[in-house]
C-alpha cells in the first residue's frame, strides 16, 4: 500500500511541476540531471515570483498585465527572432524570448558602434561608476517640472535629458492586506543625434508620509541594457507596491555615448524621471516629498560596472535565529560586452555594526543558489542569483564579488573582479539607508 501511495505522490508531484511550469519542466534530450535539476530550480523561482505579483494584482483584467518575470510560467512562449526585433521602435517584451532577442539587438548594435570608435591603444578610459554619473548632473529644483513638490501631480510624467526623453506611467492593480500595487510603464525616445545606451537604472519609492519606502539601484531594466540610436524607441513594464494607499516614485537612467560627444565629462550623462502619481485613481494629489541626499549612508541597493560586467545587488531582511540576523541577497549581472563572459567565482564581505570583517562566502562558481555551479553570459544577456547573508548585528555592510572571465582586446582571456557596491543592511523595518561601518574607505 505504502508503494503505491508513493508513487501516487511522485505522480501528483511531476503533475503539479508541470502545470506550473509548463512545457520548459520537461528535460532535454542533451541534458544531464545536475543541468536538468538546476533549470528546474530557477524555473520554480520564476513561478513563484509571478505567483507572488499575480496575487497582488486583483483587480478585473490585472491578471494580463505584464508586471511578471521574463518568463510566464505555465503558458506556452510566443517566438521571435531578432531580425524582427531590430527595429528603431522596441515594444514592450512580452516574453522570454523577445526579452532574449531584445538583448541580442543591444549586443549588436554595441558591436557595431565599437567598430568606430578609437582604439583603446589610443585613448585613455577612465571607468566612471553610476553613482558618479548621477551625481555629476545639475541639481534637481524642487519646485521646478522634474519634482513639483509641494504640487498635485499625475500619474505620469515626461523628462528630457540630452535629447533622450524618458516617459513613465503608473497604473494601479490592486490591493493585497496592506500591500497595495502598481504596474508602471516607462519608455525611451531618442530625439538626439547621439547613439547611447542605457546601462543602470536607480528609482526611489516614497510613501504618502513622504518616507523613503524602497530605493533600487541596478543593472539595465528587465535584464537590457538598451542602445538607442536616433530616432530609437524602447519600452518595458515592472512594478512596485507599497504599505500606503497612494504615494509617488522617481529616478535615474545612466547612459553611455557610443556615437557622439564623448569628451571628457561627454561621455555618460543620467537622463531623469519626472515624479509621478502612485494612487487607486488617476486624479492628481499632492504627495510629500522626500529629502534624500547622497552621504555617507548606505541604501539596502548598489550597482557598480567593471569592463562593462554591471552587477547590481538588493539586500533584505528575512528573520532572527540563535541571535544572528539574517539577510537574504538578490544580485542581478548583465553582461554589456560584445562577446560571451563566464562567471567562475564570488565572494561576500559583511562588516558589521563593530567594524568587524566577516568573510561570509568565498569559493568558485556563482554562489547562492547555483552553489559552486559557473555561469556563462553570452553578450547583451542577464541573470540573477539569491542567496544569504548572516550578521552578528543588527546593521551590517555587505559586498560581493564576482570572478569573471572576458575576452582581452587581444582576444586572449582575462579574469576581473567584477563588484556589487556596499549595501547597507538593517534588521528593523523602514530603515531604508544605514550607517557606513567600512572603516577603511579605500575598500569601497
Amino acid at each position: 500500500m505504502s508503494r503505491y501511495l508513493g508513487s501516487a505522490v511522485f505522480v501528483l508531484g511531476l503533475a503539479l511541476t508541470f502545470s506550473l511550469l509548463g512545457r520548459d519542466a520537461l528535460p532535454k534530450v542533451d541534458e544531464n540531471p545536475q543541468a536538468y535539476g538546476l533549470r528546474l530550480l530557477n524555473l520554480g523561482a520564476t513561478a513563484a515570483e509571478n505567483l507572488y505579483i499575480k496575487a497582488l494584482l486583483l483587480t478585473p483584467g490585472a491578471a494580463s498585465a505584464t508586471v511578471k518575470s521574463t518568463l510566464d510560467a505555465g503558458a506556452p512562449l510566443p517566438t521571435s527572432s531578432p531580425a524582427k526585433q531590430d527595429v528603431l521602435v522596441q515594444k514592450v517584451a512580452k516574453s522570454e524570448d523577445e526579452i532574449s532577442a531584445q538583448q541580442d539587438v543591444s549586443a549588436k548594435r554595441y558591436a557595431e558602434s565599437r567598430k568606430d570608435a578609437p582604439s583603446r591603444d589610443d585613448v585613455v578610459v577612465l571607468p566612471e561608476q553610476p553613482d558618479d554619473v548621477r551625481q555629476r548632473m545639475p541639481t534637481v529644483d524642487p519646485q521646478g517640472p522634474e519634482m513639483r513638490c509641494g504640487k498635485a501631480i499625475p500619474p505620469k510624467s515626461s523628462v528630457t535629458t540630452r535629447g533622450v526623453e524618458i516617459t513613465a506611467k503608473s497604473d494601479f492593480q490592486g490591493s493585497r492586506g496592506r500591500q497595495h500595487a502598481w504596474k508602471y510603464t516607462i519608455r525611451f525616445t531618442n530625439h538626439g543625434k547621439e547613439t547611447v545606451q542605457m546601462l543602470t537604472r536607480h528609482w526611489l519609492f516614497v510613501d504618502s508620509t513622504g518616507r523613503l519606502a524602497n530605493e533600487v539601484k541596478g543593472p539595465g531594466a528587465r535584464g537590457v541594457t538598451p542602445v538607442l540610436p536616433p530616432g530609437g524607441e524602447w519600452s518595458y513594464e515592472s512594478g512596485t507596491s507599497l504599505e500606503t494607499s497612494y504615494g509617488s516614485m522617481y529616478g535615474s537612467f545612466q547612459f553611455e555615448v557610443l556615437k557622439g560627444d564623448t569628451a571628457p565629462g561627454r561621455g555618460s550623462f543620467s537622463a531623469r524621471v519626472g515624479r509621478l502619481l502612485l494612487s487607486k485613481d488617476s486624479q492628481p494629489r499632492d504627495v510629500p516629498c522626500v529629502d534624500v541626499k547622497d552621504s555617507e549612508l548606505l541604501p539596502g541597493t548598489g550597482v557598480l560596472v567593471t569592463e562593462r560586467v554591471i552587477v547590481g545587488a538588493q539586500g533584505d531582511f528575512t528573520r532572527r535565529k540563535n541571535k544572528k540576523h539574517h539577510f537574504s541577497f538578490d544580485v542581478q549581472i548583465n553582461n554589456a560586452r560584445e562577446a560571451a563572459v563566464d562567471v567562475v567565482g564570488h565572494k561576500w564581505e559583511l562588516v558589521d555594526e563593530a567594524g568587524k570583517w566577516h568573510i561570509i562566502a568565498d569559493g568558485e562558481g556563482v554562489g547562492g543558489i547555483y552553489r559552486h555551479r559557473s555561469r556563462q553570459l553570452a553578450a547583451g544577456d542577464a541573470f540573477r542569483t539569491q542567496g544569504e547573508l548572516v550578521s552578528p548585528t543588527p546593521y551590517a555592510n555587505a559586498k560581493g564579488t564576482y570572478k569573471v572571465i572576458i575576452k582581452g582586446d587581444n582576444g586572449l582571456p582575462v579574469e576581473i573582479e567584477a563588484s556589487t557596491d556596499w549595501i547597507g543592511l538593517a534588521a528593523e523595518q523602514g530603515e531604508s539607508r544605514v550607517q557606513n561601518f567600512v572603516v577603511d574607505k579605500r575598500l569601497r
